[in-house]
């Protein structure tokens, strides 16, 4: 079931445009866990469990979570009091580049304005198009403290994946699966390799709960899924490739389950 809520934050690889795909596909669970969340677009429109856990190595990340969790209103005051202009992300990407040198909560406003402010919500890359601050007027408007209460009673984690789904993995556990793409320049999320995605796939191989992957087309994903009996669902996508131009992707959406039994 989808709620109202959107994500605060509109962040580069998000799943904003797969959720009507996506929702269907969703088993019962009692147990819900992000490892890799990020803007975690699936989270804020589906409703809460009993138990709830997101994870991002990326402390950034993280820390404006935390933020948004539990010093909702001194955030909000600074988002308030931000200007829409070149001199504010600048700002904002000193603090990004330099964290140790900062408040939390100021870190956490540098990480809004990083990811929403962004071409294609990437951090790094301002874009001061119409539609892009348009956007950003609306994430701002729509920044309330429903957003903090939903995460009231939530576990925020900052480890490997890997070593969550291992430490939670149970039947009763629904592993939302979105790594960033392998080989893709993807923001700060560079450098994620075939390596990684390997060792993903084998622990999920071996997990007992259901989960559900997000990726690109991949070699070893289709050997894994023949295996192991994993049922991989495509799904064709234009995707915003630079600032004048776009291309064709196909997004895989690769399943333990089965849907006849939703």
């Amino acid at each position: 079931m989808k709620t109202q809520l959107k994500t605060p934050i509109s962040y580069y690889g998000g799943k904003q445009s797969m959720l009507n795909a996506i929702f269907p596909m969703i088993p019962e669970h009692t147990v819900y866990c992000e490892p890799f969340f990020g803007g975690g677009a699936v989270f804020w429109s589906k409703e809460p469990k009993k138990l709830e856990y997101i994870n991002d190595f990326n402390g950034m990340v993280v820390n404006f979570y935390e933020q948004l969790k539990s010093n909702f209103s001194e955030l909000k005051r600074i988002l308030d009091a931000t200007l829409f202009s070149r001199s504010t992300y600048k700002q904002a990407m000193v603090v990004y580049e330099h964290p140790y040198l900062f408040t939390p909560v100021v870190k956490a406003w540098a990480f809004w304005v990083g990811t929403n402010f962004g071409f294609s919500n990437q951090i790094g890359t301002l874009s001061t198009s119409p539609k892009r601050i348009s956007s950003c007027i609306n994430k701002k408007i729509a920044f309330s403290e429903s957003l903090s209460e939903r995460l009231k009673n939530v576990f925020i984690e900052n480890i490997d994946a890997v070593k969550l789904i291992e430490r939670i993995d149970a039947p009763e556990v629904f592993f939302y699966i979105d790594p960033p793409y392998v080989g893709a320049v993807q923001g700060h999320y560079g450098g994620y390799t075939q390596e990684h995605f390997d060792k993903l796939l084998e622990c999920l191989s071996k997990v007992k709960g259901k989960f559900m992957l997000s990726s690109y087309p991949n070699k070893a994903l289709s050997k894994y899924a023949e295996s192991c009996g994993w049922t991989i669902h495509s799904k064709n996508l234009t995707l915003v490739a630079s600032r004048n131009s776009s291309k064709k992707k196909t997004e895989c959406l690769t399943i333990n389950y089965n849907l006849n039994n939703l």
